[in-house]
């Protein structure tokens, strides 16, 4: 049986429509989670806290060392609380937030012991807050 050119030109067609709306249902079925729930409202106050680290210098510094985030105090204020968190970009169901508690004095160094997480791109970010002011260090890490 020979099939001419228009038969084989409708037969593409079809099959090129088919392709395209299998794909479409398929992108649409894909969970796609954001890294915030109030991204928007975080980004506005992220200038500010990248404005109040600036003023600080490089006085409090945060490490990573093996299994351990080390935060190095040299300014000459104290940190009495704040928040260490480690973010997973790609799932923010792994994501684990500790509150510190142990006053950090000016001139210590504190060093808090990781928890067990999955290999993947990560980022760990100390918060504090003193005089009214919001103070944000961050650093990524393969793990």
């Amino acid at each position: 049986m020979k099939i001419n050119w228009g038969t084989k030109l409708a037969f593409f067609a079809i099959a090129f429509m088919v392709f395209v709306v299998t794909m479409v249902v398929i992108i649409s079925r894909q969970d796609v989670p954001l890294v915030e729930e109030n991204y928007y409202e975080k980004g506005l106050n992220y200038q500010k806290q990248i404005d109040n680290n600036q003023s600080l210098g490089n006085q409090v510094v945060l490490n990573l060392v093996q299994n351990e985030v080390v935060l190095i105090n040299a300014s000459n204020q104290k940190i009495e609380t704040g928040k260490l968190g480690y973010y997973r970009p790609s799932d923010p169901q792994m994501d684990k937030v500790e509150v510190v508690s142990t006053p950090i004095e000016p001139g210590d160094t504190a060093s808090f012991m990781m928890p067990e997480l999955e290999k993947g791109k990560w980022k760990v970010s100390f918060s504090w807050k003193w005089e009214n002011k919001d103070y944000l260090l961050e650093k990524e890490f393969e793990r």
